[in-house]
């Protein structure tokens, strides 16, 4: 499962269904390049969970996972929230008219000879009520409105069918992403262990894994502040008090991973984490695009803003883990739905190498020499830079890439899905996982040679 010792992960982003059906581009080309069956780890956020979740569970016969997966993304699991609101808004209305009607009533028989004034009490007892209910329905939105618990609910029924931690393979490792509030640091899932350092006992995880319901974990990870209710974790599944953690936690209030870190690279590239790999392909869903034309409300402005600093910090994120210095990092390839399929991305891996972004490794596999580099960044820069674009035009076998780019109007439509749990188009998931598929074959061959020129 390894290349001399080391270890090979996936990181699938958040993003809705967005993101699930944009990973399964990922997936298809690893698995056409040999590589998917020797990944050591999946770590996921948001709605790359949905599609960590279901190849795990599935993972034994790759067609048959992509042609179940496609079908279930074809059934949105929104509607259930926006009935449940929908029936929750009319027993509101109800019962505030019938209040209205009850006040009218009652006024009519204290002043009998004053119709207009049971006509005023009524509508505005109605009002009051109304805006009564309204406040108490909002403050106690975390009982009166379940999303989360519904939502888990059909995530069982379209894809997990009921299945626990206890059912995930051995291999890969699943490792599911969200954000503890308690604590306010990332909290995972996987099969053997779940939690983060603050609910420990005597050196374990005070959650039993084995019959925590997947369903449950894939929404606290995709459980997204405003739209869903945070989750919690039920007490059968503690074999440990939460006191008697050394540090006295308070219980978990989990939301989406993406709030931490919405590319899953996180677990994956820190050197003390159990998750750590030294290869890093990392699938990003994001479209970071932010318009001012459209920003013309509160609301359109919060949302703005939070895409601003989520984005910031995405470019910090992989600056540090893709576009520092080589040495003691792992490898990456990096897979971004904002980024266009052509050949910049030769260009880009030249400038990397100028910049000395690009491991020794990698550079080697190029039949790339220390004289080219040394060229590549003295006077001769200009003919250097269209040397090595043309070796690695014939070690990535470019001339076969180039014939498979996907169309512009493919990426426009990939571009235009948004991220809501709603159903997808066949479409829509096709031209998602086109891009993601050729973008993906084109990175690992440009820098992860090793992976697919030696034998794993």
């Amino acid at each position: 499962m390894s290349i001399a010792g080391k270890k090979i992960g996936i990181a699938l982003s958040g993003g809705g269904y967005r993101a699930a059906a944009y990973h399964i581009g990922t997936l298809r080309a690893l698995h056409r390049l040999g590589v998917l069956d020797k990944v050591d780890v999946i770590s996921s956020v948001s709605g790359g969970s949905i599609t960590a979740a279901y190849y795990a569970l599935n993972k034994d016969n790759y067609e048959d996972f992509e042609k179940g997966f496609i079908k279930s993304l074809s059934k949105g699991v929104l509607w259930s929230s926006f009935l449940y609101v929908g029936i929750a808004v009319l027993l509101l209305l109800g019962i505030s008219v019938a209040m209205g009607h009850l006040t009218a009533f009652l006024m009519g028989l204290l002043f009998p000879n004053l119709p207009i004034l049971s006509g005023v009490c009524a509508a505005l007892g109605g009002v009051i009520v109304l805006f009564l209910l309204l406040i108490l329905f909002l403050k106690h939105s975390f009982v009166t409105l379940p999303t989360s618990k519904l939502i888990s609910l059909l995530y069982n029924k379209v894809f997990f069918k009921k299945k626990t931690l206890g059912d995930l393979p051995d291999s890969p490792v699943l490792c599911i992403n969200s954000t503890n509030i308690a604590t306010q640091v990332p909290f995972f899932f996987s099969k053997k262990e779940m939690g983060e350092y603050a609910y420990r006992v005597r050196g374990k995880s005070i959650f039993n894994t084995e019959h925590f319901p997947i369903a449950r974990a894939v929404m606290a990870s995709s459980c997204v502040p405003y739209g869903f209710t945070p989750i919690t974790i039920d007490r059968k599944y503690l074999t440990e008090e939460y006191k008697n953690c050394p540090n006295k936690p308070e219980a978990p209030k989990l939301i989406d991973g993406g709030v931490y870190d919405n590319q899953g690279a996180h677990k994956l590239s820190h050197d003390k984490s159990r998750f750590h790999t030294d290869f890093i392909i990392v699938s990003d869903a994001g479209n970071s695009s932010v318009s001012a034309s459209g920003t013309t409300n509160f609301f359109n402005l919060a949302m703005n803003t939070i895409s601003l600093m989520m984005n910031r910090i995405k470019r910090m994120q992989r600056a540090d883990n893709l576009y520092e210095t080589y040495v003691d990092k792992d490898h990456f390839a990096y897979v971004p739905l904002e980024w266009e399929c052509g050949a910049r991305l030769l260009q880009g891996f030249a400038n990397n190498l100028k910049e000395g972004n690009v491991h020794p490794d990698v550079w080697q596999a190029h039949a790339i020499t220390e004289e080219d580099i040394t060229r590549l960044k003295g006077p001769e820069s200009a003919s250097a830079n269209d040397a090595i674009i043309e070796k690695v035009k014939k070690t990535i076998n470019w001339s076969e890439l180039e014939r498979e780019i996907p169309s512009e109007a493919g990426e426009q439509i990939a571009r235009s899905v948004g991220t809501s749990l709603t159903a997808l188009s066949h479409k829509e998931i096709e031209s998602l996982a086109e891009h993601s598929a050729w973008l993906t074959e084109t990175q690992v061959r440009l820098y992860m040679p090793t992976l697919i020129n030696k034998e794993l």
